[in-house]
């Protein structure tokens, strides 16, 4: 009985199905291009990183600096002030931001971060989108 179960087995692994199937996926594996590392580039990373600590601080100035002229006429001081004011305790807690991804959306890069706070609250999305090294949005979900 275990020598009909083998070579059934061998029958399926090597039907027409199943090379047309490793076919398809190598043809796939030859159009995908490889990642580095799941990482944003140092310069987003430090965008982020002053972002965050802006925030934390409740410094709209050093927030909105790196902003293009549609990001500072649309954060407001007391948009901003209300939002810190949410986070930044959670934040000076401790957290941890792990890098997601980005996406290619309008022209925009826009990058992607889980935050975990140490408080053992809700988590956080945080979206970063830049374009020409300036900041679009910057969205806390």
């Amino acid at each position: 009985m275990d020598k009909i179960g083998f070579v059934v087995a061998a029958v399926v692994t090597m039907s027409p199905l199943t090379l047309a199937v490793a076919k398809n996926v190598q043809a796939v594996n030859e159009q995908a291009k490889p990642t580095h590392s799941n990482q944003p580039e140092q310069s987003v990373q430090r965008t982020f990183t002053r972002v965050i600590n802006a925030v934390e601080q409740n410094n709209y100035t050093q927030f909105i600096s790196l902003g293009n002229a549609a990001f500072k006429e649309g954060i407001t001081k007391q948009t901003f002030t209300q939002v810190s004011g949410q986070l930044a305790p959670r934040i000076k807690k401790g957290y941890s931001a792990v890098f997601l991804g980005n996406l290619n959306q309008q022209g925009y890069q826009v990058y992607l971060w889980k935050l975990t706070f140490f408080d053992g609250g809700d988590d956080v999305l945080a979206r970063l989108s830049l374009k020409d090294g300036k900041i679009g949005g910057f969205w806390l979900n």
